[in-house]
């Protein structure tokens, strides 16, 4: 387990004391001394988060002290570290244990943070023997055995620092020159602080906000058409809505003129409409995928209206505190086959807690395999799922029990066969005008026997229209005996909530509909990472940009006020989700470097910088020659204003063919 010489011993560096305490008690260093934790020729010792930070400007230079535009862009040459006052102590004692240290596991936890909160002491201290990386997907005591057990080269992790190192330089050269460049520019005293991530999250709460008060409600018309069915004395009623025809060249899917309603009525009424599809299919749905962080925050949000940043207290506690869950900073849904032969342990534990889940728990069957077994899916790290460990759950307050519920819950699920439902779908025709409705038939509850016991049980698509259809076959004439108008107003989008933001950062990369963009993001670009998003959130309350209001999130006028006056490319979502990705790439070794997406972040800040200076020189427009709305000279396609995303004019505007990349014409100004 430890390399062991006559006069020196291998260091455990955690990421806490808690952490360092739970691997002590498993390794035998159970002697207690100041900062760390004594076993045979081994010690335990930690970190306390971050023990160092990067210094402020005026550490580079005394005159920074004092904001001046004529100062900006600052740029370190040599990025320097400090200890944080808080906890030098704890500082100083990896220093003296790292002096005798003959080798280091690292230890912290297993993502991009504890990588580099690990790394930075140890290149503080110019650490330079060997190590090795503890990864821990859990830490109740079969997962840190196990991972003990498979200790890795720290070389295949050391990638994630670099990463660490990118992010956090990056948001130091945006953060203290922006902050200070828009504090200035408003003149006002009121420091307006600019982040990376930060600036284009509120502008997506901004533009929200901005769509809701400019809604206009528009009237449009609905018509339900109940036809007579053939079946009893009486025979039953068929209730359909009419279907808008589609008109070439039109998306509308509502009808918005009275007279076309009013026509269709006058011509179907009392008319006899035949039956032109009557289905009926069995349809299987699986059980849903597993919690990743996000997929927590936001149930947890819907159901309770928990915050982002109490979700992941909460998931830590009970990770970290008492040990029933694994390791909750993931973005993944899945998990590794070699786990499935873990399942019937597991099983065991979760009714060793809860002597309630006995019922449930016999009707699993722990040998069924679902969709969420999948070695290619696995990231660094596993879907958040129940651990073996059996403390019991009487010390779970009711928030942590409603989180570790909604977990175990969903594991469980995973042993039950599938929702089976029937799908019927009939439409009736009156000459031209069709008549549809639809509806949808529980038969066989599978999984959703393992979700009855929420507070609320799970929405899912095939609860939508749950109601049974008269039988009618293909071919059938009805006569259609009433129809009704509706008359209807359209609804505004709806304020965030921290749950549906923290759906937007994390799915920012579907929605794209710029070409160039859609070419370089992948489906699962965002605005920050799981474990950033809720701080980011928080980091938005506390600048005062946005505030709560029973569970909607809205900007305030600080918040607009800033969105209005950066320029397009700081506040683009898109963009910044770009270099997540590419900070994504560095993590994992795939062709991006730390020098290069930093020269990135330079180019952008310096043309910023250049923009609130000198704002008059940026008013003139592109090239006389070439215009927003012009004909491209290639390809007859129209021109547009695109902003630069890579190379030596990031940030800057440019005019292009809005046929890129078919076309790559472009004009700088």
């Amino acid at each position: 387990m430890a390399y062991k010489t006559q006069n020196s011993y291998e260091l455990y560096l955690c990421e806490k004391p808690s952490q360092g305490r739970d691997i002590a008690r498993i390794v035998g260093a159970n002697r207690r001394n100041e900062g760390y934790l004594q076993g045979d020729k081994l010690i335990v010792s930690w970190c306390i988060g971050h023990l160092l930070e990067m210094i402020p400007p005026d550490g580079y230079n005394s005159k920074y002290k004092r904001w001046s535009l004529a100062d900006l862009p600052i740029l370190p040459k040599d990025w320097k570290m400090v200890p944080k006052k808080s906890t030098s102590k704890q500082l100083s004692v990896l220093k003296k244990l790292l002096k005798n240290a003959h080798s280091v596991v690292i230890a912290t936890d297993a993502d991009r943070e504890g990588e580099t909160i690990a790394r930075e002491v140890l290149d503080y201290f110019k650490y330079r023997g060997p190590s090795r990386r503890l990864w821990l997907s859990a830490l109740d005591t079969v997962s840190v055995q196990r991972a003990l057990n498979d200790i890795r080269p720290s070389k295949d992790t050391e990638p994630l620092y670099y990463s660490g190192l990118a992010r956090g330089r990056a948001d130091w050269l945006i953060g203290m020159n922006l902050t200070r460049a828009y504090t200035l520019l408003a003149n006002d005293r009121q420091v307006r602080s600019v982040g990376r991530v930060q600036t284009p999250t509120l502008a997506l709460i901004v533009k929200r906000d901005r769509d809701i008060l400019n809604f206009k409600a528009v009237t449009y018309y609905e018509i339900q058409a109940y036809f007579k069915t053939n079946n009893g004395f009486e025979g039953e009623v068929l209730e359909t809505k009419w279907q808008l025809p589609k008109v070439q060249g039109e998306e509308t899917k509502q009808c918005l003129d009275i007279h076309i309603a009013q026509a269709v009525i006058d011509r179907c009424q009392q008319q006899m409409g035949k039956v032109t599809t009557a289905t009926t299919a069995r349809k299987k749905q699986p059980a849903p995928l597993l919690y990743n962080l996000s997929g927590l925050q936001q149930e947890a949000s819907r159901r309770w209206g928990y915050g982002a940043q109490e979700v992941l207290n909460i998931a830590q506690a009970l990770y970290e505190t008492y040990k029933l869950t694994s390791y909750p900073r993931t973005d993944c849904e899945y998990l590794p086959l070699s786990q499935f032969s873990d399942v019937s342990q597991v099983l065991k534990a979760l009714l060793k807690n809860d002597s309630s889940l006995n019922d449930l728990i016999n009707k699993a069957d722990k040998n069924l395999r679902s969709r969420v077994w999948n070695d290619k899916k696995i990231t660094a790290h596993h879907a958040i799922i129940p651990t073996q460990a059996m403390p019991g759950i009487t010390k779970l307050n009711a928030k942590e029990f409603n989180l570790y519920n909604l977990i175990r819950r969903r594991y469980i699920a995973q042993f039950f066969p599938d929702f089976e439902y029937d799908q019927s779908n009939i439409v009736v025709t009156i000459k031209n005008d069709q008549f549809k409705t639809s509806g949808r038939i529980a038969k066989v509850k599978g999984w959703k026997l393992a979700l009855e016991g929420d507070a609320r049980k799970l929405n899912t698509k095939a609860d939508i229209n749950n109601k049974e259809l008269p039988l009618v076959k293909k071919g059938e004439l009805l006569l259609c005996e009433q129809l009704k108008l509706l008359d209807k107003l359209t609804v505004p989008p709806k304020h965030y909530t921290e749950g549906t933001l923290i759906k937007a950062m994390e799915t920012i990369g579907l929605h794209v509909a710029d070409k160039v963009m859609k070419k370089i993001l992948r489906e699962t670009a965002g605005l920050g990472t799981q474990a950033t998003r809720a701080n980011i959130i928080q980091t938005l309350f506390q600048r005062k940009f946005i505030q709560q209001e029973k569970k909607v999130l809205k900007a305030t006028t600080l918040g607009f006020n800033l969105i209005d006056v950066v320029p397009a490319t700081l506040k683009d979502p898109l963009l910044t989700a770009q270099w997540e990705q590419q900070l994504d790439d560095i993590a994992n070794n795939k062709g991006q470097d730390l020098s290069g997406f930093l020269q990135q972040q330079i180019s952008l800040l310096k043309s910023i910088v250049t923009l609130v200076k000198n704002p008059a020189e940026h008013k003139t427009g592109l090239s006389a020659k070439y215009k927003e709305g012009g004909i491209c000279p290639k390809c007859g396609n129209k021109l547009e204003i695109r902003c630069a995303i890579r190379g030596g004019k990031v940030g800057q505007d440019y005019i292009g063919c809005h046929n890129f990349p078919s076309c790559r014409f472009y004009c700088w100004p």
